[in-house]
C-alpha cells in the first residue's frame, strides 16, 4: 500500500527501530563499466534495544555478478557500536574476481585507440585480476568526541592476468612485457586522524566529516610490494534549507615507492575504499579507472534536495533527487598543487535516491562527460 506524506525536511527523522532489520536490492542491476548486474546486495542492521544510532552493527555481503566478468562476494562490517563506546570497528573480508579490469596506462593523458580494441585484441585495454583480501580497522576518541584515531592492517592476494581470455594481446601485457605473471601479496598497516560532526551519518543535511590516513605497505609476512599511501578525504555538508544539502568531497592521495601499476586505482577511506579516476565512485560519466598514478585528485559537488516521504508496506521512505558535478586529475609520480587545477577530467549528471527505513539507500545516477553519454549507475548508499 502506498501512501503519501507531506515534503520532509532533512531534520525529520524515521522512527528509530530496535533489534534486526534487513534490506537489500533487487538481484539485477546496472553500471555503465560493470554492465548488467544480478546477485543479492544486502544490509543487515543490529539496532539494539535502544535504538543505536545509526545502528550497533551493520553487515553487508555482496554476491555479485556482471556481464562484463565481476564475480564478487565481499563481507562488510560497520560496528560503530558493538564494541563499548568510544570504539568503531571496521573490516571487510572479499573474493574479488575480475575477468576485464579497465587499464589504459598511467598518467593524466592516456590516450585511448578504438582501432586497438579490433580482433583478435578485443580486451586491450583490459587485464583479469583476482583478489583475496581482508582488512580491518578501529576507531577511538582522542578526548574530543568528534575526533578519533584509526589504526587498521590488511592483507590482500592478488593473481594478475595481462592478457584475459587468453586471446590477442593487451597494454598491460605490453607494458610489462610478459603475458603471465606470479601472484602478488601486500600486507599492510595504517594510521589516520578522523573528524566526525555530521549530523547523521546515513544521511546527512550539516557537519563535517575528514580524515587523513597513511598507509603503509612492506616485505614482512610474506608481502612483495613496498609503498606508501597517504590520503586526505574532505566531505562537507552545508543545510541551504529545510530540505536542501550542499554535499562537497575533496579528495587528494599520493603514493610513494613502487607498487604495482595495478594498485594504483585505489583510494583508501576510513570506511570503505573507493576506486580512481574515472567510474561510479570518483568521476562519474568518464569510464572506470581510465587515469590513474601516484598522485590523484577529485571533486564531487552535489545538491541534494529532499522531496517527499511516502510509507510502503508500512515503511516510512524519502525521495531525495540531486544534482552532481565531479571533477579531477592524476599525476604519474605523485600529488602536485601546482598543476591541480589545469587538465581537469569532469563529469555532471543527476540522480534520485529513496531512502528506506532509517539506513538503507538505494541509489541511481546518470552522468555526462566528454568520453560517455548517460552514463548509468545503480547502487546502494550516497556516494559519501
Amino acid at each position: 500500500m502506498l501512501v503519501a506524506l507531506p515534503a520532509m525536511s532533512w531534520g525529520q527523522t524515521p522512527q528509530r527501530p530496535t533489534g534486526f532489520s534487513v534490506a537489500g536490492l533487487p538481484a539485477v542491476n546496472y553500471d555503465a563499466d560493470e554492465g548488467v548486474g544480478y546477485g543479492a546486495l544486502l544490509q543487515l542492521y543490529d539496532y539494539g534495544p535502544n535504538g543505536a544510532q545509526p545502528y550497533r552493527y551493520s553487515l553487508q555481503p555482496t554476491v555479485f555478478f556482471t556481464t562484463r566478468g565481476r564475480r564478487d562476494v565481499i563481507l562488510f562490517v560497520d560496528a560503530p557500536h558493538l564494541l563499548p563506546d568510544p570504539w568503531r570497528l571496521g573490516g571487510s573480508l572479499a573474493r574479488e574476481q575480475q575477468l576485464a579490469t579497465p587499464f589504459y596506462g598511467v598518467g593524466n593523458a592516456t590516450v585511448f585507440d578504438s582501432n586497438a580494441t579490433k580482433g583478435p585484441n578485443t580486451y586491450y585495454y583490459r587485464y583479469g585480476r583476482t583478489v583475496w583480501r581482508g582488512n580491518a580497522d578501529v576507531q577511538h576518541d582522542v578526548g574530543v568526541r568528534a575526533v578519533r584515531l584509526l589504526v587498521g592492517a590488511g592483507v590482500r592476494a592478488v593473481t594478475i592476468r595481462p592478457v584475459p581470455h587468453d586471446s590477442g594481446t593487451t597494454l598491460l601485457a605490453q607494458q610489462v612485457g610478459r603475458a603471465t605473471l606470479p601472484a602478488r601479496n601486500t600486507v599492510n598497516a595504517r594510521l589516520g586522524v578522523v573528524v566526525d560532526t555530521r549530523d547523521g551519518e546515513i544521511r546527512t543535511h550539516a557537519g563535517n566529516w575528514s580524515e587523513l590516513v597513511v598507509q603503509r605497505a612492506g616485505k614482512v609476512l610474506g608481502g612483495d610490494e613496498a609503498y606508501t599511501r597517504i590520503t586526505a578525504n574532505i566531505r562537507q555538508f552545508a543545510p541551504l534549507g529545510p530540505s536542501v544539502t550542499f554535499a562537497e568531497r575533496v579528495v587528494l592521495q599520493t603514493v610513494r615507492g613502487s607498487p604495482f601499476v595495478t594498485e594504483l586505482s585505489t583510494v583508501q577511506s576510513s570506511f570503505r575504499d573507493d576506486e580512481a579516476l574515472g567510474g561510479a565512485t570518483s568521476i562519474r560519466g568518464v569510464p572506470r579507472n581510465r587515469y590513474i598514478g601516484k598522485g590523484v585528485a577529485f571533486s564531487n559537488s552535489e545538491l541534494r534536495w529532499s522531496v517527499t516521504g511516502f510509507e510502503l508496506f508500512r515503511q516510512p521512505m524519502r525521495l531525495v533527487l540531486s544534482s552532481f558535478f565531479d571533477a579531477g586529475r592524476v599525476w604519474t609520480d605523485g600529488l602536485d598543487f601546482s598543476t591541480i587545477a589545469s587538465d581537469l577530467h569532469v563529469g555532471y549528471g543527476g540522480g534520485a535516491h529513496v531512502e528506506v527505513g532509517p539506513s538503507f539507500v538505494v541509489t541511481g545516477d546518470v552522468a555526462h562527460s566528454s568520453q560517455t553519454k548517460a552514463a548509468v549507475y545503480i547502487g546502494i548508499g550516497y556516494l559519501f
